[in-house]
């Protein structure tokens, strides 16, 4: 074996104190010239620490290799001496557990570098799922977030402080205090985790809906949180969705007027105080027989629009069905409801229907009743305003009846 052959090979890694740390060990004990640590990588060795110098010239040099092997025997990697070619009984012993504690440090090492690649992937995967990562400091009152976290709302990897009040400066004013009730619920030990939907301002100043979850993961001695950590998942668009189905439930998709069953959900919970009135367009079949359904949808959306802008805020309006449509009047009395209805009817007079170029009249007659307070539910005050609506259509046209 020449000189060259029995130099240490080159490492691939800076070899580990703990690996370094054995070989001494070995080199002092053993009384040899070169102690090496080897580690079986992809079927090749790899020196992951050495410690003496390999004798050099041309003589064969003597050595002893005992293999590292993992509990179930397969190969990790050798302790190699140089110098000595067999162990004393004695050694044995000491080159056994010298073996363990290698096996033990690559088998770790393997373990983190695994964990390492876990974490790497697990990393990638939320920076393209729409999550970010946070970390709290609940001690200091401090919260870092990943750059992950930090592009959901716009920002750069450089940008937002750590301050936890720079934090709840950015949750919509309408929801903070949910979320600090929520998470000093989780702070009490009185919840398992902590999760809250809530809004969020955006670098651009708009909002997005997030999912933030989150848990304490240390603690004092006296149970107070010290490390918090969490995700925040962007829910924008699954929010919109949600809008949007509420909408598909509650609203006539012809008028955009909120339908019958969100209508009495509104009269329902309205006690007393308010006025219902029960509307129908007269003539309604007329207009489908002579101008067709087309324009009778027509008429129906043209009579919407302009209830609607009668309407103040804290009123309600609903189509009940066909050319039925109701309203509720909050804080007013059967005299005020009764001008509104009035009201309603001259403008509708003077805003007709326009349509292939011919002017499409339309009127409408009005029952009106006052919410009481034995009614007992909508039902009630349903049954007078339609009664009186009735007694409304009998004047053919452009009635008010209370």
């Amino acid at each position: 074996m020449d000189a060259d052959s029995e130099q240490p090979p080159q490492t691939d890694v800076t070899a580990d104190e703990r690996f370094q740390g054995l070989t001494r060990l070995a080199q002092r004990q053993f009384a040899v010239a070169c102690a090496m640590l080897m580690h079986t990588r992809d079927g090749q060795p790899v020196l992951r620490a050495s410690s003496g110098t390999a004798p050099r010239g041309d003589a064969e040099v003597p050595r002893s290799t005992t293999p590292i092997l993992d509990a179930a025997g397969q190969p990790l990697g050798a302790f190699i001496l140089l110098g000595r070619q067999q162990l004393h009984p004695g050694e044995l012993q000491l080159m056994h557990d010298l073996v363990q504690l290698a096996a033990a440090a690559l088998l770790a090492e393997q373990q983190e570098a695994a964990t390492r690649q876990q974490l790497a992937r697990l990393a990638l995967a939320i920076d393209n799922s729409g999550t970010g990562v946070w970390d709290r400091d609940v001690a200091n009152n401090q919260i870092h977030y990943s750059a992950g976290w930090k592009a959901l709302l716009g920002y750069e990897p450089h940008e937002l402080t750590p301050h936890l009040r720079d934090s709840y400066n950015r949750v919509h004013p309408d929801d903070l205090p949910f979320v600090q009730a929520t998470i000093q619920a989780h702070f009490q030990q009185r919840t398992s985790a902590y999760e809250v939907e809530h809004r969020i301002r955006c670098k651009d100043g708009t909002y997005k809906w997030i999912n933030s979850r989150g848990k304490v993961v240390a603690r004092d001695a006296a149970g107070n949180p010290l490390r918090m950590i969490g995700t925040t998942t962007d829910i924008t668009e699954r929010k919109r969705l949600e809008a949007d189905l509420q909408a598909h439930a509650s609203i006539d998709f012809l008028t955009q007027l909120p339908n019958r069953r969100h209508f009495m959900q509104q009269l329902n919970a309205q006690q007393n105080n308010a006025c219902v009135l029960m509307l129908d367009l007269d003539h309604f079949k007329h207009i489908n027989d002579r101008w067709g359904h087309a324009t009778g949808d027509l008429a129906l959306k043209h009579f919407a629009s302009i209830l609607s802008a009668q309407l103040r805020k804290t009123d309600v309006a609903g189509r009940i069905g066909g050319e039925e449509f109701a309203v509720l009047l909050r804080g007013t009395h059967s005299r005020e409801a009764c001008a509104f209805a009035v009201r309603l009817q001259e403008m509708l007079a003077v805003t007709p229907l326009m349509h292939g170029g011919q002017v499409i009249g339309l009127t409408v007659s009005i029952g009106v009743s006052d919410l009481r307070e034995g009614d007992g539910g909508a039902e009630a005050a349903m049954g007078r305003s339609d009664r009186a609506l009735y007694r409304a259509r009998e004047c053919q046209k452009f009635c008010v009846r209370a």
